[in-house]
């Protein structure tokens, strides 16, 4: 059987949601670790600068919040009875919300990786010097 754009765009939705989800592990990883630099450290002002990490990391993980909720109605709308709509159904309004997801997920997962890179080189700087 042919797939079909909303089997496509399904398996797409899919990709992303496991995608978000991997990278909300690391994220939790990573606020373990800022958490033990606070109670192992004692260097001054540390737990501000933990903190603004903290809160780069907190703001990915909203923004994947928010992008899984898009993906849900993205689903949703791909969906009628658990079947996939047919091709014609398919309307440029949903064609175009894949679209804009595809650059908001691209877009996230840039941030989401500076943001990472930033917290690996803040710890990674903070071990060095202690």
């Amino acid at each position: 059987m042919a797939t079909t754009i909303a089997e496509y765009f399904t398996e797409e939705l899919t990709d992303w949601r496991r995608t978000i989800t991997f990278y909300s592990s690391e994220v939790d990883n990573l606020t373990v670790r800022l958490d033990d630099v606070i109670r192992r450290n004692s260097i001054p002002d540390i737990a501000t600068k933990v903190e603004n990490q903290q809160n780069k990391l907190n703001n990915v993980v909203s923004i994947f919040s928010r992008l899984l909720l898009i993906i849900q109605r993205q689903e949703t709308a791909l969906k009628t009875d658990n079947h996939f709509v047919d091709d014609t159904s398919i309307m440029a309004e949903t064609e175009q919300q894949q679209k804009d997801l595809r650059q908001q997920i691209a877009q996230a997962e840039k941030e989401y990786m500076d943001t990472k890179n930033d917290c690996y080189k803040f710890l990674s700087e903070l071990f060095k010097n202690s």
